[in-house]
């Protein structure tokens, strides 16, 4: 209604369930400024917002943000075309009533499927086949042209083909992320099987070249004959015991030397090895008294002063915003790289990062986690608050 889409993707939770909020691509900035102008809460045309028809008894307001960067960039595509205020206004205005005309033919869907369910429960079992007979007489309206039931109709084939296709995404991703571990399994058990192999055969080649020297030094020792080599003199113990004697001494000497300092390693070795145990040891004290430290009600937890001097852009890219993809990736069923994913990510993080309170975290978060936002963002800060408090006592 308000302008061309590249594309809709609606959000799914973890078990499948179609969440109440997804992502639009506009094909232009016009396109998206006309949305904005229209639809928005805040800056809408309509006073007060618009309100979605709902079966439950309270209704949905229909909310609206927009990237920061987006908005830069429309706002410097309108000011560039700059369209007469007359004409925009017209224009919005036949917006709004396209606007108005389909939410009065979902509120009289909404209305139908409502006195539907309520015949179906006042009839019980009695009515099975009437109900039956219904969802058939809905169904050829729907292909007839009526209106109303193809509303019901295609709302309810919507959910189920959203549904379907979230089990069938996880699915593949499952299959895909199994067979992806089966070949890295044995791509590791086939390298560990040559550094095996590999190492036993420098193994076998030592031991053989070891009893080849032995072998040789006792056919070298049982041919030895001391009178022969002396009259030979090849040897230097022949020619010159006293030179070979100092030339022995110097050589032990250094021998003892480099004796010593092996000794002397190992013990600082030993040493060094013991403190990091009692390091550690005491390190993991310091751990486990902070996150004890650290309260888990909302509240209480809420208020704690956060070293917001500790929380720098190398924290958050390290562990912070690590994360945030992570929980995010839990709430929505998706994987860390998915779109929607990111674009929530990167909206918590900025938020971090501009040091803003967590409630007002909370209330933007609603619309996309509906009851579970007040939980994700509880998470999310006591991760804040212990790694900010971990760097200041300096126990990370």
């Amino acid at each position: 209604t308000c302008g061309d889409i590249n594309s809709w993707r609606r959000v799914c939770s973890a078990d499948g369930n179609p969440q109440g909020f997804g992502f639009c691509e506009f094909k232009s900035p016009n396109d998206a400024a006309s949305a904005i102008r229209v639809l928005s809460s805040t800056d809408g045309r309509k006073e007060g917002g618009w309100s979605l028809p709902s079966i439950k008894p309270t209704q949905q307001k229909l909310m609206i943000q927009v990237d920061f960067s987006v908005k830069e960039l429309i706002d410097e595509c309108q000011e560039m075309t700059n369209p007469a205020a007359s004409a925009k206004c017209a224009t919005d205005d036949e917006l709004v009533q396209s606007v108005e005309g389909i939410i009065r033919e979902l509120e009289a869907a909404v209305i139908e499927t409502s006195q539907t369910d309520e015949t179906k429960d006042e009839g019980g079992a009695e009515n099975d086949d009437g109900a039956d007979n219904t969802n058939e007489h809905a169904a050829v309206n729907a292909e007839s042209g009526d209106d109303d039931g193809e509303k019901v109709v295609s709302l309810e084939l919507e959910e189920e083909w959203e549904k379907e296709r979230a089990r069938s995404k996880r699915h593949k991703r499952y299959i895909a992320a199994a067979e992806e571990r089966e070949q890295q399994t044995i791509a590791k058990q086939n390298e560990r099987g040559d550094r095996i192999k590999w190492n036993a055969m420098r193994d076998l080649d030592e031991a053989e070249e070891k009893q080849h020297q032995r072998d040789d030094m006792s056919v070298m020792l049982s041919k030895w004959d001391d009178v022969q080599q002396a009259q030979m003199g090849e040897h230097s113990y022949y020619r010159d015991r006293q030179r070979w004697w100092r030339h022995r001494k110097a050589e032990r000497a250094r021998e003892m030397e480099l004796d010593d300092a092996d000794r002397r390693q190992q013990e600082r070795e030993a040493c060094a090895s013991e403190k990091p145990a009692s390091a550690t040891t005491e390190r993991r004290d310091l751990i486990e008294a902070l996150i004890k430290e650290i309260p888990s009600d909302p509240k209480a937890l809420f208020e704690w002063p956060v070293k917001w001097e500790k929380v720098n852009d190398a924290l958050i890219k390290s562990k912070i915003e690590p994360a945030v993809r992570k929980r995010l990736a839990e709430y929505l069923g998706g994987e860390g790289d998915d779109s929607s994913v990111s674009e929530l990510s990167d909206y918590v993080v900025t938020h971090i990062r501009e040091h803003k309170p967590p409630q007002e975290l909370i209330d933007e978060l609603e619309m996309v986690l509906v009851e579970e936002a007040p939980t994700f963002v509880a998470r999310i800060w006591r991760f804040v608050v212990y790694e900010s408090e971990a760097h200041a006592r300096n126990v990370t």
